[in-house]
């Protein structure tokens, strides 16, 4: 009787034991779960599987959610969050409540009238046959990501579809980044242009290249340059007329980053620029040439350029006659002379004549003709002035 009553009294001294250590478990348990950065709620399964109701929700899911503890527990999860099935959740925590094997449900967005946003789950079946649910909100990652990748999409749409050369320059002088525009401009892939040791050198035409690398080294030491001008040769020997400005690039902490380079193939505009020199130069060749007298005027009267017989007959250059009016140095007068061709001309868009005597006693045969823009406008008018003294 003694030994039964002795072994009664070990049983429950056992029991306790295991109550107190069960007690102690628990109590860390809900220390752990009150303190993770997780979200963690505990279900529990009802009808089959088909709803599962709130056991345990812990602080850091009552700070995601907005929404409190005593708020949720005994409260069925399509309740409290009417949009999990939708979520896809649901679905995660009748396979893992019947199968036991856990599941990760891919980083997705919740949403419902209350709440919103980026979640990540864990879901594990305890031995108690209850589920749990360990997850985060990572919206503010996602939405850091998306604005990355939306940033690095606008680079892209913007550099890579930039019509120009751009160029990235480390402050080594090595070639960071270049976009797709470089093949185009001289045939050269981007990859090429990465693997160039003496960049940009071999990309100089011979008589450019100590003035352009002298111009590289100045960007380097953080200079800024406008539209400088050089010959590139091209992969294929082939030599091109290119502009280049540059400017330094900055950190947000005022770090150096290199410089960036912007060029553009000018071959079609200088060689227009040199068809019109040329032009240009045989036009006043040919107009010197005569003996009259050629002035253009604009529509004020200001002699805007004028032939070698006209800078003669006024003891001036060019440089001297341009900004004047005609009738202050050949009629030596304040106002425009009474009648004008050249008036005449501007006011009726026709070719006007007429003679002038000058206070040397000189006669002059004067024709004004006008002289239109593109759309048709007089903007001024040529003077052609003939000595007819000696026929007079």
């Amino acid at each position: 009787m003694k030994r039964s009553s002795t072994k009664a009294k070990n049983t429950l001294r056992e029991q306790q034991h295991i109550e107190q250590k069960l007690k102690l478990c628990q109590a860390k348990l809900q220390v752990l779960l009150d303190n993770v950065s997780s979200g963690v709620a505990v279900y529990c399964a009802i009808n089959d599987g088909s709803d599962f109701v709130f056991v345990d929700f812990n602080q850091a899911a009552e700070e995601i959610e907005q929404i409190k503890k005593e708020d949720v527990i005994g409260r069925c999860v399509t309740d409290v969050f009417p949009g999990v099935k939708d979520f896809g959740l649901l679905d995660v925590f009748r396979r893992v409540w019947k199968t036991g094997t856990a599941e990760q449900h891919p980083v997705s967005v919740y949403s419902d009238d209350r709440i919103a946003g980026w979640r990540q789950n864990r879901v594990y079946r305890l031995p108690s046959g209850e589920i749990v649910a360990i997850y985060d909100d990572v919206t503010q990652n996602e939405r850091s990501e998306l604005a990355a990748r939306m940033s690095e999409q606008c680079f892209r749409a913007i550099a890579d579809y930039t019509y120009g050369w751009e160029v990235w320059v480390a402050p080594t002088g090595r070639v960071l980044w270049t976009n797709p525009a470089v093949h185009r401009v001289t045939g050269y892939t981007p990859k090429e242009l990465n693997a160039m040791l003496d960049y940009p050198a071999p990309l100089m035409h011979e008589d450019d290249r100590d003035r352009i690398c002298r111009a590289f080294q100045s960007a380097l030491r953080g200079s800024t340059g406008n539209d400088v001008q050089f010959r590139l040769q091209r992969k294929d020997g082939t030599v091109v007329w290119a502009e280049m400005s540059w400017q330094p690039i900055f950190d947000e902490k005022g770090v150096s980053l290199g410089h960036r380079q912007s060029i553009r193939d000018i071959t079609a505009r200088r060689q227009a620029e040199q068809a019109l020199e040329k032009a240009e130069l045989e036009k006043e060749t040919i107009l010197d040439s005569l003996t009259e007298h050629v002035v253009y005027q604009s529509k004020n009267m200001t002699i805007i350029w004028a032939n070698r017989a006209a800078c003669e007959s006024a003891g001036m250059r060019r440089e001297q006659l341009m900004g004047r009016h005609c009738y202050q140095v050949w009629a030596q007068q304040d106002e425009p002379c009474v009648d004008c061709p050249v008036i005449r001309a501007m006011q009726t868009g026709q070719t006007e004549k007429g003679e002038r005597l000058t206070p040397d006693g000189k006669a002059w045969l004067i024709q004004g003709s006008p002289v239109r823009d593109e759309k048709g406008d007089i903007t001024g008018a040529v003077e052609v002035t003939l000595d007819i003294t000696n026929r007079k």
